[in-house]
């Protein structure tokens, strides 16, 4: 398939402050109270494409990503503890590629394709809980992430060599 079929069949929209394209397929009928008014859980579709990426960002609520097809992902991520880790998102175990990814509250995160090529893209799905909310999501500078995280400065340059983090209006 083309990532303009997949758009189209799923009813994808632009996420405008990360990147990408999305479309909420799920928000729990339970709420609870823990900080204001809370679903239990949302869950997105979530395509990237090319060179597009999900730039920098942390959010309140655990996300778990899922690899669904097209091209494997790799995420850098900036742990509360100071520490960084590479995960590459994907089918392929022998090549130590995961399934599912779950990235913690309060994780700096950010993601690109492993094929970069014009016509690539790859199709997840994240799941938050508690459920996403605007409010939630801090977007990151990659310098200012470079001096709250020193150890992991050269991770995060090189990690955006071939990357445009600033947002095209």
């Amino acid at each position: 398939m083309k990532a303009e079929e997949i758009i189209k069949q799923l009813n994808l929209i632009p996420q405008t402050d990360e990147g990408g394209m999305f479309s909420r397929i799920y928000t729990s009928d339970r709420t609870f109270d823990p900080y204001g008014k809370r679903y239990a859980g949302t869950a997105i579709y979530y395509l990237l494409q090319g060179k597009e990426l999900s730039s920098w960002h942390a959010l309140k609520c655990d996300e778990i990503w899922a690899y669904h097809a097209g091209s494997p992902a790799i995420q850098l991520l900036l742990l509360s503890d100071g520490s960084c880790c590479e995960r590459s998102i994907g089918s392929d175990l022998d090549a130590g590629e995961q399934p599912l990814s779950v990235i913690p509250a309060g994780t700096w995160q950010t993601t690109l394709l492993k094929d970069r090529s014009a016509d690539s893209w790859g199709l997840f799905s994240t799941v938050c809980v508690p459920g996403f909310e605007y409010v939630d999501y801090r977007q990151g500078d990659p310098a200012r992430l470079m001096e709250l995280f020193p150890s992991a400065a050269d991770k995060i340059r090189n990690f955006g060599l071939t990357v445009d983090f600033q947002r095209k209006g």
